[in-house]
């Protein structure tokens, strides 16, 4: 009788691309212990449930056919061909064993962001277009499809050993909060407060220069301190948020304030308190590992907190080097893998993922843990009202609750601001999502 928590997985070459691929799936998505081995014996006996991925015959072992991309060194252009399979879009096809495709050829290709190390089209800030994305072009953005590949692989191997139980898994919501711009008025100084009334008062926005006023004399809320009502939100569903501060200095796409502003530092220690903190790479310090390095420094001096949790301004990624230069500074989790105008699943997951380096064919340290959605794609790529936001973000909601996924979404303070549709919009998605 097959043991239930131990997986023997028949594989005559173990390279780092199969141990990466087969660790993520077995032990990150299914929960089950892996075992690789190229011993045919270990698989035959019976003893343990087994896997047999390779072009030879088994008998009583359930079987996939490799692809070959587990195999291969470097990156080249895939010959990728969509079919279906149980009502899920796959590709890999393959000839023999007990599925049509390869699921483990194709989640390497999705997690590992192999279309990423290829040439492409990048945006005015150097990004890869959520358009270029396979998962855009085939229409399976919306879907966890790494998640799915395990489940068809769990449900194989159930089949042939009944007695090889699978942990449900456990559902997660993460809200995070990126502080691009902490206050619109507080901190600001001389030169910036009397530009911004100047402009103001030359449109004729008498009311807003009030509204100013009020707030340098601490007679009115600024209106992007809404750090009080995002941590109350959290709090009523046991959640604790992640806030990424942007602490590096001033540039045309870096607009926050200087972390020596008093200001500044107090937020920075008051969430200390309330929250997790980690940093927001400037737009600057994109491969500069020593701008970075003292950002971090920065943050953890005011807070005394050590940060080791990452999210790039405007989620701006560059395979290898932007993942290098985090793991050269000792962050140990990224937040990055997401895109700015689209909601969806980047590298087609649910879950937090060890970074595969394509470039180094190696595993390494960094955890990548993706987000599925941000308030300002709603906003400014989407066009949506904040009353539609919950409705929009729905379906994604519900896969990885499906899938017993990790949900990460992103707010902006200065985004949500002193917006009452939007702080309701913000309360109604943090109970869905919260919802078990």
């Amino acid at each position: 009788m097959a043991r239930s928590g131990v997986v023997n997985v028949y594989i005559k070459e173990v390279g780092p691309r199969a141990s990466w691929i087969f660790k993520l799936i077995f032990e990150d998505l299914l929960g089950k212990q892996l075992t690789l081995t190229n011993d045919m014996s270990v698989v035959a006996s019976g003893e343990t449930a087994a896997l047999n991925y390779s072009n030879e015959n088994i008998p009583g072992v359930p079987c996939i056919t490799p692809h070959g991309l587990l195999s291969e060194k470097g990156i080249r252009e895939q010959n990728i061909q969509l079919s279906e399979f149980n009502g899920l879009p796959v590709f890999f096809p393959v000839v023999g064993g007990d599925m049509p495709f390869d699921p483990f050829a194709v989640s390497f290709y999705l997690v590992s962001r192999y279309e990423e190390h290829l040439p492409f089209e990048a945006d005015s800030h150097g990004r890869f277009l959520s358009a270029s994305s396979l998962a855009y072009r085939e229409g399976f953005l919306d879907k966890a499809l790494v998640n799915r590949m395990a489940f068809l692989v769990r449900d194989l191997i159930s089949d042939a050993y009944p007695t090889a139980e699978f942990p449900p898994g456990e559902y997660k919501f993460l809200p995070t909060i990126d502080i691009d711009i902490a206050f619109a008025h507080l901190g600001k100084g001389f030169v910036r407060t009397y530009g911004a009334m100047a402009k103001h008062l030359m449109k004729g926005k008498i009311r807003e220069i009030r509204d100013r006023v009020r707030s340098m004399r601490g007679q009115r809320q600024d209106p992007f301190d809404n750090f009080d009502l995002i941590n109350s939100s959290c709090a009523d569903h046991d959640l604790k948020p992640l806030y990424f501060i942007l602490a590096g200095d001033p540039g045309a796409y870096d607009r926050n304030l200087s972390v020596k502003n008093k200001d500044f530092a107090d937020l920075i220690r008051k969430l200390r308190d309330a929250a997790e903190l980690g940093v927001h790479p400037s737009y600057g310090s994109d491969n500069d590992p020593e701008r970075l390095k003292e950002e971090v420094r920065r943050i953890q001096s005011i807070s005394g907190a050590t940060i080791q949790k990452s999210r790039q301004h405007y989620v701006r990624l560059h395979f290898p080097d932007t993942y290098a230069m985090l793991i050269k500074n000792n962050i140990n989790e990224d937040y990055s893998m997401g895109y700015a105008d689209i909601s969806g699943f980047r590298a087609s997951i649910a879950t937090p993922f060890k970074y595969y380096d394509l470039s180094a064919e190696k595993e390494t340290t960094l955890t990548v843990v993706p987000f599925m959605f941000m308030d300002t794609s709603l906003s400014d790529y989407l066009g949506l009202a904040p009353e539609q936001y919950p409705e929009a973000v729905m379906p994604i909601i519900e896969e990885v609750k499906a899938c017993r996924g990790t949900l990460t979404a992103i707010w902006h303070n200065y985004a949500l601001a002193d917006d009452e549709a939007k702080h309701k919009a913000f309360k109604e998605i943090i109970k869905l999502a919260a919802a078990i």
